[in-house]
């Protein structure tokens, strides 16, 4: 079933240059993390006490995910697609394991932890698009099979879920990060 969806969306690449350059794009490593950062730091720097445990979490999230990952790619090695199948490929041939997507999990533990604790705003929203397009992207592109974009996903998102559930036994530890952004002029 895996490999069945992951080639109804990649056999649709390479037909249209225009549409793979938008899917190259969206599946860079940098392009839509970078944007999701964005999104923390204009919450940071909006001054409101608010935003700023969002960031807090925000990064929480993303350092418990990496090492969900990380764990994960130590039990198990999943191939890429490119590895023992015929695809479009469109991007560079990573080497490190298909399953998890560590960039899936990275930007859904981060766009899950704006969205969460921001829900209804527009800036939650768009992160959770730009996470969902990114994981398309990938599949778009021949890097990973799309059950390695939920997996990655999915710990992203129950990475935040565990933060934000136990947002009130982290508590001193955010305040510590928060009096420490502080005295270091960052907020």
């Amino acid at each position: 079933m895996d490999l069945l969806l992951f080639r109804l969306i990649n056999n649709l690449a390479g037909q249209w240059p225009p549409v793979d350059e938008f899917f190259r794009f969206f599946a860079n490593d940098y392009i839509v993390p970078t944007a999701i950062v964005a999104l923390l730091v204009v919450g940071w720097f909006s001054g409101d006490e608010r935003w700023r445990r969002v960031v807090v979490h925000a990064l929480l999230a993303l350092v418990l995910v990496n090492g969900i990952v990380a764990l994960s790619n130590l039990l198990w090695f999943r191939p890429r697609p490119f590895t023992y199948n015929e695809v479009h490929h469109l991007f560079y041939y990573p080497s490190d394991s298909s399953f998890p997507s560590n960039s899936a999990a990275a930007v859904w533990s981060m766009a899950w932890a704006i969205w969460e604790r921001t829900r209804g705003s527009s800036l939650g929203w768009a992160a959770l698009l730009l996470a969902g397009l990114m994981g398309l992207s990938r599949v778009w592109v021949g890097i990973h099979y799309p059950l390695d974009i939920v997996g990655g996903a999915a710990a992203g998102i129950l990475a935040a879920i565990f933060v934000e559930r136990h947002r009130v036994r982290l508590r001193p530890l955010t305040d510590t990060l928060l009096w420490l952004a502080e005295k270091l002029a960052l907020a």
